[in-house]
């Protein structure tokens, strides 16, 4: 579930964002750099024809876009917080100025001279952040320190941003109170004050802002996309952790490839529940649905050791919870499958297609009492009866079984055990093998747990609730 992201800001702005190829998964990145934050109307414009929905890197142009604009495109902002004027005043006071990571001008990083947070003017949108600062650090800033422009926070245009007054602030604060450095938060302001040879630094701030902006962005668009749909959650892994280039690393990168062009990367509380790690994705079924032939094709012409889980539901918890059943089953069955816990909670061997649904909560209460005689799980005793069942319930032997439910002859033994202590099936006889081997016993369901399973599986065939 591709989600395109417009982002508005200054050629600074834009430079960070981009710098290394930083990228967001599910996130198609269009960037809309401006000159002058006043003048963004035809970048607000292109944004919100283009995209899904447009991302400030600040407040200033975000206050003077032309509202007139404003669709129901969701529009977010980048806000002015705490860590950026504490680490802009930690640069500016701990001669970080020189360093290529602080955005300051040629005069500022000429000066090698220790500087004091008195010698310092800055100007910034919320000037409560400075109160915040000052009680957890007791670095403190004086009120005539500071160009307040709180007022692009009002929900409506009320004055505008003067470049030319934050640039006279800063002029008149070095000159009349002996200001050594201005910091803005204003990269216009920045260009002009570096222009003029006087020192200035770009308050800090991170690339991790600006990306995490963008994966609220995309995470606003992508719940709005699933009001209202049936959801599906898709859970990836393996059953050991793989290094790079290991057998089954490729097919779980291709996996992974498929899934985010499509649906939703989410960080889960289970991430590292299992060795292999677990990937999760959410998107809507109709969209799990277009997209199954290419997972289920790319498991079957990879192999590897990937299993996959996939959980419906109408709300969130659901489907993940659905999905984490279904990863359980996956990993229970083989190295590579794939099962789908469904809005009625049927699970579905997505591998098999030839595989009917099977009912994952089992209320009949004959099951129910079944399973508490025996001691076995009711998800065993259904796949113990539908074997029985594709054989019109004719008797059986523990390696007939075995066979059929892919275990060892001594698990399908153990279970048969139980079965016989619950009075569940009866030993009818014995068969003498072709070779020359032991006898095998010969199982038949008691007269009474066969009644009870040819009406349980006529029920399913009628689609009713059991």
């Amino acid at each position: 579930m591709t989600v395109r992201v417009g982002f508005i800001g200054s050629a600074h702005s834009v430079a960070r964002l981009t710098a290394g190829g930083a990228q967001v998964p599910a996130v198609e990145l269009r960037t809309y750099p401006y000159e002058d934050p006043h003048e963004t109307s035809a970048q607000y414009a292109a944004a919100l024809a283009e995209n899904d929905v447009v991302c400030f890197s600040g407040t200033i142009a975000h206050y003077h876009r032309d509202r007139s604009l404003d669709t129901e495109i969701p529009v977010l902002v980048g806000r002015f917080s705490d860590y950026t004027l504490a680490s802009s005043l930690l640069a500016a006071t701990a001669g970080a100025i020189g360093s290529p990571a602080v955005a300051a001008s040629p005069a500022a990083r000429a000066d090698p001279r220790p500087l004091s947070i008195a010698q310092l003017s800055i100007d910034m949108p919320n000037p409560e952040i400075a109160g915040t600062v000052a009680r957890d650090t007791g670095v403190e800033l004086q009120p005539d320190q500071v160009f307040d422009y709180r007022w692009v926070y009002q929900p409506r245009f009320t004055r505008p941003v003067d470049v030319a007054d934050v640039v006279a602030f800063h002029v008149h604060r070095r000159e009349q109170a002996g200001a050594r450095l201005a910091i803005t938060s204003i990269h216009a302001v920045f260009d002009r004050l570096s222009a003029e040879g006087l020192p200035v630094m770009y308050m800090i701030d991170s690339q991790q802002r600006d990306l995490d902006l963008l994966r609220m962005a995309q995470q606003r668009v992508s719940v709005r996309r699933l009001e209202g749909a049936l959801l599906a959650v898709v859970t990836l892994s393996t059953q050991h952790a793989l290094e790079p280039g290991a057998p089954g690393s490729e097919q779980r990168d291709e996996l992974v490839g498929i899934l985010s062009s499509f649906a939703t990367p989410v960080q889960h509380r289970l991430a590292s529940w299992q060795r292999g790690g677990l990937d999760m994705f959410y998107t809507t079924r109709a969209e799990f649905d277009a997209r199954l032939g290419d997972l289920t094709g790319a498991m079957r012409r990879t192999g590897g050791a990937v299993t996959l889980g996939v959980g419906i539901g109408a709300h969130m918890y659901e489907a993940e919870d659905r999905a984490l059943q279904a990863l359980r089953r996956a990993i229970a069955e083989s190295p590579m499958s794939a099962f789908m816990v469904d809005e009625d909670s049927r699970v579905q061997d997505l591998l098999d297609e030839r595989a009917a649904a099977s009912e994952s909560r089992h209320t009949a209460p004959w099951l129910v009492a079944l399973s508490s005689r025996a001691g076995m799980h009711s998800r065993s005793l259904t796949r113990f009866f539908g074997f029985l069942a594709t054989r019109d319930f004719r008797p059986f032997t523990a390696a007939e079984w075995a066979t059929a439910s892919q275990t060892s002859a001594r698990t399908a033994e153990r279970a048969l055990r139980k079965l016989l202590d619950a009075d569940a099936i009866t030993v009818i006889g014995q068969e003498q093998p072709l070779d020359a081997g032991r006898p095998r016993s010969v199982y038949a369901l008691s007269p009474r747990t066969e009644a009870s399973a040819r009406r349980h599986f006529a029920d399913q065939a009628r689609g009713q609730s059991i």
